[in-house]
């Protein structure tokens, strides 16, 4: 192996972006590439990139800044993903020294622009796109798999530009979807994480009709899970029965993510998010009713175009009702090609860092309350390896999501995979520590 050539890759964004890396690395490994952790030792280096935010394109254009001067003779560097599904041609033009662009569902393309950009030729691909119902070989990492089921989203929010870099939906057939899962755990990846832009939209595009609920109780059964998760989650496609599936089916995590973006009914409607204040309130109210113990989730964004005090007002009062167990806070950035980019970015940048801080500063403190009432309870977690931030520690997750750690020494016979009951013993906002019970 010390004669392969070697590969560098960093993802950007979603855990699709992820899976997509999985993709795009059990491929190479399939051409003879091993994977290294330093660029500048790769023979080719590759950046999985995500378009959903400024902040994330401005990492990549960082990066790829930094190749000008230094890119030796020979060494490949490629863009993958949203990034590049965006730019287009345009990303070729501004940086020449990349020799690969590949779309959002361009995957599949990479061994052979890998091999033609090592014999000289420029490989520019945004036009043609994967077959959905392709398999994927498996590449995956410790207990976990990250298994797209849908592709693409339908919806269009005013800010979002996933419609456009990964199109429209499609959901993949549920035996491949079965088959890769099966293959998953047969390799030792008893957690599986089913991932779609609106996954509980999974299906409707399909001859005959489907639905995720459907999905779940098929996949339920596979010898070797231990833990089925799905994100993410759309307030207009969650029905009472995937609640009612959550509920039944002891694999599936107890645990929803789905983005609120805003409290305020003006706000959601230049969104165009397609439900109310209300009928949100109205789902968190049906899945905790449903699924007692449920854990929520959700994103928000501050300071979209014409969020006034009284609009971000409105996003604080949904989250001191709601009382989420987990929140992403995003301040607004234009997309170019997005609705909302038409409209006035009016919110100072002052204004929406205080907003997004104050966001963030309710959620923390709430979710330290959830913790400190969790000491003396016990939680079955499943161990997913070793702390990274300290390793004389397992990490691990609850039935919901709640991440615990356990000192090793405490268990000493444990491994990644294992189901584990554990005492709650203390607590900080962001992480539970225990004892095994």
């Amino acid at each position: 192996m010390d004669d392969a050539p070697r590969v560098f890759l960093e993802t950007f964004g979603c855990q699709m972006n992820r899976a997509d890396s999985q993709t795009a690395m059990a491929l190479l490994k399939e051409a003879g590439y091993q994977a290294v952790d330093d660029p500048l030792q790769a023979d080719l280096v590759i950046y999985n990139t995500c378009a959903v935010r400024d902040h994330a394109e401005a990492r990549v254009r960082g990066r790829l800044d930094g190749w000008k001067n230094r890119k030796r003779p020979g060494q490949v560097i490629a863009v993958l993903g949203c990034m590049a599904q965006r730019l287009g041609q345009d990303l070729g033009d501004t940086y020449p020294w990349v020799d690969i662009a590949l779309g959002s569902d361009h995957m599949a393309c990479l061994p052979g622009a890998v091999e033609a950009a090592r014999a000289g030729e420029r490989r520019l691909c945004f036009d043609a796109t994967d077959d959905p119902d392709a398999e994927r070989p498996a590449h995956h990492e410790g207990i976990n798999a990250w298994i797209p089921v849908m592709r693409g989203c339908d919806h269009r929010c005013s800010y979002c530009i996933v419609p456009t870099t990964r199109g429209p939906e499609r959901s993949r057939d549920p035996q491949t979807i079965q088959r890769e899962v099966a293959a998953a755990l047969a390799n030792g990846q008893v957690q599986i994480t089913l991932l779609g832009q609106t996954v509980d939209a999974y299906g409707r595009d399909l001859q005959p009709p489907s639905r995720l609920a459907d999905l779940l109780r098929l996949l339920h059964p596979l010898p070797g899970l231990r833990r089925l998760r799905f994100v993410t989650s759309h307030p207009q496609h969650v029905d009472d029965d995937l609640l009612h599936c959550v509920r039944e089916l002891p694999k599936v995590a107890r645990h929803l993510h789905i983005p609120a973006q805003s409290g305020s009914d003006r706000i959601l409607e230049r969104m165009a998010r397609n439900y109310s204040r209300a009928t949100y309130l109205d789902l968190v109210e049906r899945a905790r009713r449903i699924i007692p113990g449920v854990e929520l989730l959700s994103d928000f964004i501050v300071g979209f175009p014409g969020e006034s005090d009284d609009d971000f007002q409105a996003t604080v009062s949904l989250m001191e009702t709601v009382g989420f167990d987990g929140a992403f806070v995003f301040m607004y950035s234009p997309r170019p090609g997005t609705p909302a980019a038409d409209l006035e970015d009016d919110v100072p940048a002052a204004v929406k860092r205080r907003r997004c801080n104050h966001l963030i500063g309710l959620q923390l403190a709430h979710q330290q309350e959830l913790h400190q009432a969790l000491i003396d309870q016990t939680l079955e977690i499943l161990i997913e390896g070793p702390s990274s931030g300290n390793p004389s520690r397992w990490q691990g997750r609850s039935l919901g999501n709640r991440l615990v750690m356990v000192p090793r020494d405490l268990i000493p016979a444990a491994q990644p995979g294992d189901l584990l009951p554990v005492v709650i013993t203390a607590a900080t906002n962001l992480t539970l520590l225990g004892r095994p019970a």
